[in-house]
């Protein structure tokens, strides 16, 4: 009986590593498509990946008008995604399940036009954010190198594996905290 308990246990433990490697690769082809859609102005594939409920907040329509304001600002940004850190368990709710993403990515923000002056400006909200040691500022070319380790929440449907987006790191994006379940909240680490 020991035995039997001991293999089941064993079982167990194998098929959830297993499951947590398989999404860890799902989230990481997720995160790349997301990524180089942010970076080629693919802002329809961008909008696509994301929690539709975030649109409930604010329109596609919007979100894409403040994606390409950013260009026509005067701030160029990329960001190049180097590796997942982890991710959380699943969490089920209701009836969508919900995954914490921690990953690191290279961001370069460039200045150009008006936001060139406020170089100064920008480089303390940077540093703000991601830590003075993760910033580094090039007067040359006015731009910025971040060295950043970044989250987003995944959000699926229970019985599906197509994940939708939510980035939460953003002090502008900490409004769509809300669209996750408290309760859930305190289970993603």
């Amino acid at each position: 009986m020991k035995k039997i308990s001991i293999l089941i246990i064993l079982s167990l433990l194998i098929t959830t590593g297993f499951s947590q490697k398989k999404l860890k690769q799902h989230f990481q082809k997720d995160i790349i498509r997301y990524t180089t859609a942010f970076n080629n102005k693919q802002w329809n594939v961008l909008t696509e990946m994301m929690y539709p409920r975030i649109f409930e907040m604010m329109s596609k329509e919007n979100m894409v008008m403040i994606l390409e304001g950013m260009d026509n600002m005067g701030v160029k940004m990329t960001t190049d995604f180097k590796s997942i850190d982890k991710i959380s368990d699943v969490v089920k709710s209701k009836n969508e399940k919900y995954c914490k993403i921690h990953y690191y990515g290279i961001i370069k923000v460039r200045l150009s036009g008006l936001m060139s002056q406020g170089a100064s400006l920008v480089q303390a909200k940077f540093e703000n954010e991601f830590g003075k040691e993760n910033v580094n500022y090039h007067q040359e070319s006015n731009s910025f190198t971040i060295h950043a380790h970044r989250s987003m929440v995944a959000v699926a449907n229970k019985n599906a594996d197509t994940w939708k987006y939510i980035d939460i790191n953003s002090p502008q994006a900490r409004g769509l905290q809300q669209l996750i379940p408290t309760d859930v909240k305190n289970q993603l680490n």
